[in-house]
């Protein structure tokens, strides 16, 4: 299959979604021994276990994207201003992504009680990045992506999308006004 999107995987923990201004003071696995009762950046990453979580670092807070295991796409929106970041779980073609994202039934889903919420903050910067959460920001040696977002406040929304074909933990990530 052709992928047309950068897919970020982690080495089987969360992924984090981090403020430029944050990242070098994020230290990964520095100090991990194990995650149930070390204060390690990564550790208590491991103990977040829902779609969405913030945990303090340095002067801000680190968006944790865990509860399932798989790599993580950005789906941008046309005004910098949000877009989706997409887990793959089960998808048999990766052009069945983008439509799914504007069905009414991820919108359902997204609006229902049931959908996780999380508001955070980007740096003055609005450029978050798209890490393993093992990663050390100041040396990511895994694979990572920087996401360019007007600089403000933000509200992540998640939900679990199924259709034919395709399964995956869906992340709305917008401006708050």
């Amino acid at each position: 299959m052709i992928q047309t999107r950068s897919w970020i995987a982690t080495s089987g923990g969360p992924h984090l979604l981090i403020a430029d201004e944050q990242l070098s003071h994020w230290r990964g696995l520095e100090g991990w021994h194990d995650h149930t009762a070390d204060q390690s950046d990564y550790a208590r990453a491991c103990r977040v276990t829902t779609w969405l979580g913030s945990i303090a670092c340095h002067h801000g807070k680190a968006v944790v994207l865990s509860g399932d295991a798989g790599d993580i796409a950005w789906y941008s929106n046309d005004h910098a201003d949000g877009g989706f970041l997409v887990q793959w779980i089960g998808v048999d073609d990766e052009r069945l992504i983008e439509p799914a994202l504007r069905t009414p039934q991820l919108r359902d889903l997204l609006e229902g009680s049931a959908a996780e919420q999380l508001e955070w903050e980007t740096g003055a910067s609005g450029k978050m990045w798209l890490i393993d959460a093992a990663d050390r920001g100041c040396d990511l040696s895994g694979n990572h992506q920087a996401l360019a977002l007007l600089p403000g406040s933000y509200l992540a929304k998640a939900a679990y999308y199924r259709s034919s074909g395709l399964s995956m933990v869906v992340r709305e990530v917008c401006r708050s006004r």
